[in-house]
């Protein structure tokens, strides 16, 4: 991939998905990708607001069981991210076109819920009006994000990505899981 633009070669390196601009120089960028870049910019400063509202407001509501519920949804939330994201990794080292072992076996998108998991988690032990609103725009922003993905992915991969959609939900675990488990019985 040749890039010359930095910001264009980090986010290259960050989402696999993500192809430069063809036949434009590096200083010139379509529509599409500029909203891309932005959503990308939005969604990080976003998620640091939301780390430090987090950490400023820290339990401000003083609900103690929203705060310990906070902290256990945030470590499932990062096994959850940490999982998936080897599990990726590993898929494409051993040259598989998309992920579908691991926990991408119940669900479509791990990383994705593992990262609404975290933000749900923040707004739970920060219990401000600010955390909820950043929260809240950022679940909105990954919701976006996840269907333009599902579009890419049955543009890239067609029929295979459209059975793989067929057969895990795009975020529901527990649906995964348990549709999993209806299959084995019926086998």
């Amino acid at each position: 991939m040749d890039v010359s633009n930095p910001l264009l070669e980090a986010l290259a390196r960050r989402d696999n998905n993500y192809q430069a601009p063809k036949g434009l120089g590096s200083d010139h960028l379509g529509g599409e990708e500029v909203l891309h870049l932005i959503g990308h910019a939005l969604y990080i400063a976003l998620y640091i607001s939301l780390i430090a509202s987090s950490i400023i407001f820290y339990n401000s509501a003083n609900l103690a069981a929203l705060s310990y519920a906070g902290w256990i949804i945030f470590v499932c939330g990062l096994v959850i991210l940490i999982s998936s994201s080897r599990t990726r990794r590993r898929s494409y080292r051993m040259g598989e076109a998309f992920a579908q072992s691991g926990l991408y076996a119940y669900v479509r998108h791990p990383e994705f819920l593992g990262h609404m998991l975290i933000i749900v988690s923040l707004v739970f032990m920060a219990q401000h009006s600010i955390s909820v609103a950043t929260g809240s725009a950022l679940l909105s922003l990954l919701c976006i994000e996840i269907v333009e993905e599902e579009k890419m992915n049955v543009e890239k991969f067609g029929e295979a990505y459209r059975d793989y959609m067929r057969r895990a939900p795009r975020i529901n675990l527990l649906a995964g899981i348990a549709k999993s488990m209806r299959e084995r019985k019926s086998e």
